[in-house]
């Protein structure tokens, strides 16, 4: 804003006179359509879950592009690499709403067979509880972090900034900033941590999708016995991506402990001395009473 208004007063108005523009474009690609049978409906089915993780799956709204085209001079800052780089974190922070939001829609189906408290269904309701639980506290983290932390600092730092490779310098540090924040940066150690992350926001779709079949009322008992034993799958993998994130090393990295420290709530997983938990799941298979976790 100092850098366009120091501009302004000096430049050519014509060349000011141009509106920003945000163009919003979708590359399809069939990955809305392939998932689907003959009625439209998406199929949840565990037999087409590899379909649905490739074409359905988390992964599906990277084909949502974003186009900004800001008035010179501010293209020199908001530059086409730069818009790539607001893609990636956008892309990301689309699929984080996303599971919040199928979580959600699940928990309101499962709220109207509320009735029928079999064994089962409570430990539907545990495994959405701790998918939600990790969706809501990574939300959080990424609303703390990105939106709040990471623009305050930016405002802070152009503030001070004398030039304009200073403000340049001040931008890119910050899209960098972000990008790790979101784990979209080409680097290893942030490569690995994402793909646990999106494995988890992409067992929050499956869990949706099976809810789906079982909440239409015309699940046959073959498919009602396939989708537990998706649900028992989705358990398994979830605890392993939360082991995993909870051994992350995050001494030089300050966000990562903060996102640890959100999922860790309570020591709900991992106990102060670095023990994993017993796994929950298996005692709600066994004959652990239905009874929610006070502490978290």
């Amino acid at each position: 804003i100092i850098l366009q208004e120091s501009i302004r007063n000096s430049a050519d108005a014509m060349l000011l006179s141009s509106p920003d523009s945000l163009v919003v474009s979708i590359s399809r690609e069939g990955c809305l359509d392939r998932d689907k049978d003959e009625m439209g409906d998406v199929i949840p089915v565990s037999s087409t879950r590899k379909s649905r993780i490739n074409n359905f799956g988390i992964d599906c709204l990277d084909s949502l592009k974003f186009t900004y085209k800001v008035p010179w001079p501010l293209e020199l800052i908001a530059n086409s690499e730069a818009i790539k780089k607001y893609n990636q974190v956008m892309g990301f922070l689309l699929k984080v709403k996303r599971a919040k939001y199928v979580l959600d829609k699940a928990r309101r189906w499962m709220w109207k067979g509320k009735g029928s408290a079999t064994k089962i269904r409570k430990h539907h309701w545990l495994l959405e509880q701790k998918l939600l639980n990790f969706v809501d506290a990574f939300h959080q983290y990424v609303m703390d972090r990105v939106y709040h932390t990471a623009w305050r600092e930016l405002c802070e730092a152009m503030v001070k900034a004398g030039s304009l490779d200073e403000v340049i310098y001040v931008h890119e540090t910050y899209l960098l900033s972000i990008q790790r924040q979101c784990f979209v940066v080409q680097e290893k150690l942030w490569a690995i941590i994402a793909s646990r992350i999106n494995m988890i926001l992409g067992l929050a779709l499956e869990f949706y999708s099976i809810q789906q079949t079982l909440s239409s009322g015309g699940a046959v008992s073959a498919i009602k016995a396939r989708c537990e034993m998706e649900i028992d799958r989705i358990e398994k993998q979830f605890e392993n991506c939360i082991a995993f994130l909870l051994r992350l090393n995050v001494g030089h990295f300050p966000h990562l402990a903060d996102l640890v420290t959100r999922i860790n709530y309570n020591y709900h997983y991992m106990s102060d001395t670095g023990s994993l938990m017993p796994a929950s799941g298996a005692e709600t298979n066994s004959s652990r009473p239905w009874a929610a976790k006070s502490d978290v």
